[in-house]
């Protein structure tokens, strides 16, 4: 079982948990106003109509090896509401598909996400809690997906936090 600690600070973090690199569950941080404010509706109406692409599924257990997805483009309102639907009356492959946007810079192999330079107005709702210094920074990738959503298996290479915000995540760690 992974550790839960509740109310961690800074330097406990770096002293007691950063050092022993292993997975651990952070709870009760103050993660800004994200966590009452993100609904549907705010969502839909803070980042507007701007364009975002994202990964439409028939099934809900994408697979990057069979690339059992395609990619898609659509308002960022429009795929909020539909990321929140069971049922859809538009849709692309099934009127039971799967949505998931994991942002990318403007140029995606060249520019790292930001949730700060491609989402703005929602990157104000949200405090990342501030463990390490700026420059230690590297990019923070805001994601939505449909609910029951299954990425597949990946590896990052930096250090991670993983901050939900509303809804549900099953994490496996190999």
């Amino acid at each position: 079982a992974v550790e839960r600690l509740p109310g961690v600070t800074r330097e406990r973090f770096l002293r007691d948990i950063y050092p022993r690199r292993k997975p651990v569950v952070l709870t009760g941080l103050e993660l800004g106003t994200c966590t009452t404010k993100w609904t549907v509706d705010y969502l839909s109406q803070a980042e507007g109509s701007k364009e975002v692409k994202i990964h439409v599924s028939a099934v809900p257990q994408m697979d990057f090896l069979s690339k059992n997805f395609v990619y898609r483009t659509l308002p960022f309102d429009v795929f909020v509401r539909r990321a929140a639907e069971v049922k859809h009356k538009e849709y692309f492959l099934t009127e039971d598909e799967k949505y998931y946007l994991r942002s990318v810079g403007e140029d995606a192999r060249k520019d790292i996400a930001d949730i700060r330079r491609q989402f703005p107005v929602l990157a104000e709702d949200v405090h990342i809690p501030e463990y390490f210094e700026k420059e230690q920074f590297f990019s923070s990738v805001f994601r939505i997906s449909s609910a029951g959503l299954q990425l597949w298996t990946h590896y990052d290479v930096m250090d991670n936090f993983l901050i939900q915000v509303t809804g549900k995540k099953r994490v496996v760690l190999y």
